[in-house]
């Protein structure tokens, strides 16, 4: 009995939130408000450059790491020089 009225509350919850964001969207679209354009971030500014990735294993994980840098980031922060392996 619980378990269904947890449910019971999770749901009306859920379509609670659902309800108030389709409305205030639909407020703002009344209101003429322009939904602004998704702006360039710093990272696909970078793309003419090719970038490097490095597969390293932490020790006392079994989770490979892949960390991918252009040429000149990996020699100005870590000194290392990835087309000289």
């Amino acid at each position: 009995m619980i378990k269904t009225m947890m449910t019971g509350f999770a749901t009306a919850a859920a379509l609670t939130m659902i309800a108030g964001s389709a409305q205030a969207s639909e407020a703002r679209a009344a209101a003429g408000d322009a939904v602004p354009a998704p702006r360039a971030t710093p990272a696909a500014e970078s793309t003419s450059q090719p970038k490097y990735c490095v597969v390293d294993t932490v020790t006392g994980s079994r989770i490979p790491q892949k960390v991918c840098k252009t040429r000149e980031a990996w020699m100005r922060e870590d000194g290392f020089d990835p087309l000289n392996r």
